[in-house]
């Protein structure tokens, strides 16, 4: 795969990379990475965003090296993230077995592609299908020249990014004035294409192989050069219909006129309604993931008491595991969930209008 011109390209270093043991360090933030998607929401969509960032970590951090050297080859072809796709993935994430390596990198591509347009454009709309981030796979900055199918994005510099920014906000412009809410895969592969000449001269996109440019530009050229062949025979027609245009013009501007009012008229219950349906799809996640997480921490703990006794707890108080990992602190965090648990109550229990204070909840 090409990359863009603005790509530190450093093969010899990727190289050395992947076939470089984990740090502990590594480790851990690998363990970190598959216990949270392990334990993603039911939610679809916050689901897919939450495997997407952690495959996103997995793959630009290249953790997976050293689990991905233990899946045996398919074929020479077949990367070592494609390896760790297919063997080490569907470990911890059953729905992933089977699956072909696009079911993992679509998720990927998705919230990184929302993670740059985040940092790098005014567009409030973000991508919210595959179907659209895959129209815009070619315009994510690269850092290296893929050695072994590993081609890390560039996340932390929005200037890189500009490419994709440019694209989507003329996506999303085309589809405003089309009347609609949000650009669909269509409209992304218009203006990617729109905008190619200028993206290509400046670094911006990974070329179309060749083949792609040839046909895409004779469908352009053809298209400019349609027009429409009013004969002898169909000119009757075409004044007729031209007529009936001019004639139902002042009932079609009144008709948008009103449309226009109810329109608005509409459109603050459609928004209160939206929000309320958002926060309800939000609220039940949380709801499910707080109490599955309760649930699964219990049954631990009822079971370690079955077959252990909870004894067993002191002594695991006085160990950790690689210098990284210890439950000595195990009562006081056990404490604080229940303080914020009990906080949770009171807040669901309590029934009072906005402090007009806009405070964001840090997950600790």
């Amino acid at each position: 795969m090409e990359t863009t011109a603005l790509a530190v390209v450093e093969p010899q270093e990727a190289v050395s990379l992947l076939e470089s043991p984990l740090s502990p360090a590594e480790t851990a933030e690998y363990e970190a990475d598959m216990l949270a998607i392990e334990l993603a929401g039911k939610d679809q969509f916050e689901k897919a965003l939450i495997i997407g960032q952690r495959l996103s970590n997995i793959y630009n951090n290249c953790t997976f090296r050293e689990a991905a050297r233990l899946v045996p080859k398919r074929s020479e072809k077949e990367s070592l993230w494609e390896r760790w796709l297919r063997g080490c993935l569907p470990d911890r994430l059953p729905e992933a077995e089977g699956r072909s390596s696009d079911w993992g990198d679509r998720r990927r591509l998705l919230w990184e592609e929302r993670h740059l347009l985040s940092s790098c454009s005014p567009a409030r709309a973000l991508p919210a299908s595959q179907e659209v981030a895959s129209a815009l796979t070619t315009l994510v900055p690269r850092k290296f020249s893929g050695p072994a199918g590993w081609n890390p994005a560039i996340l932390d510099d929005p200037d890189a990014a500009q490419g994709l920014a440019k694209v989507w906000e003329l996506a999303c412009m085309t589809a405003k004035l089309q009347g609609k809410k949000d650009p669909n895969a269509y409209d992304v592969r218009a203006a990617r294409e729109e905008l190619r000449p200028e993206l290509e001269r400046d670094g911006l996109i990974r070329s179309a192989p060749a083949s792609f440019q040839a046909a895409t530009a004779a469908r352009v050229e053809a298209a400019r050069q349609r027009t429409v062949d009013v004969t002898p025979a169909n000119a009757d027609r075409f004044k007729e219909t031209m007529a009936k245009i001019r004639e139902t013009k002042a009932e079609r501007t009144a008709k948008v006129e009103v449309d226009h009012v109810r329109e608005q008229l509409d459109a603050a219950d459609r928004k209160q309604r939206q929000t309320l349906e958002q926060e309800v799809r939000t609220y039940n996640a949380r709801l499910h993931d707080a109490s599955k997480a309760i649930h699964e921490l219990l049954g631990y703990l009822q079971t370690l008491s079955r077959t252990h006794g909870t004894q067993l707890l002191d002594e695991m108080r006085c160990i950790d595991v690689l210098g990284l990992i210890t439950v000595k602190d195990d009562m006081p965090r056990l404490q604080e969930m229940g303080q914020e648990l009990m906080a949770a109550v009171r807040l669901a229990q309590s029934s009072e209008p906005s402090t007009g204070i806009n405070v964001q909840t840090v997950e600790l």
